[in-house]
């Protein structure tokens, strides 16, 4: 009985690694896959930035408004990983901030 016992928790051992090897190998392939065309408008919003900084002439406001509708664009056409990845880094920042003010 104890040996039936132990190839069914070994059994299920071995489902539960596999389940999660191949979790982690469809993780991989689809990050693998990621489109990367939402790189287009972000260093588009980028080289426009630099521009607002550097010009001093009315071109300048221009160029910063590009670069913010630039940078939305990117951040809208951005695949699900690097979105949720900028809301944890965005929690952690305002957790940290609302500390800070806390205390003060």
């Amino acid at each position: 009985m104890a040996k039936t016992l132990l190839v069914v928790e070994l059994a299920t051992i071995a489902k539960t690694i596999s389940i999660c090897f191949i979790s982690t190998t469809t993780f991989s392939l689809e990050a693998s896959k990621m489109p990367l065309f939402f790189l287009i408008p972000l260093c588009t919003a980028l080289f426009t930035g630099y521009l607002f900084k550097k010009s001093t002439d009315e071109i300048a406001y221009i160029a910063g408004v590009f670069a913010a509708i630039s940078l939305i664009v990117s951040l809208v056409l951005a695949p699900w990983q690097i979105q949720f990845g900028l809301l944890i880094i965005v929690f952690f920042i305002t957790n940290r901030l609302l500390q800070e003010n806390e205390s003060k």
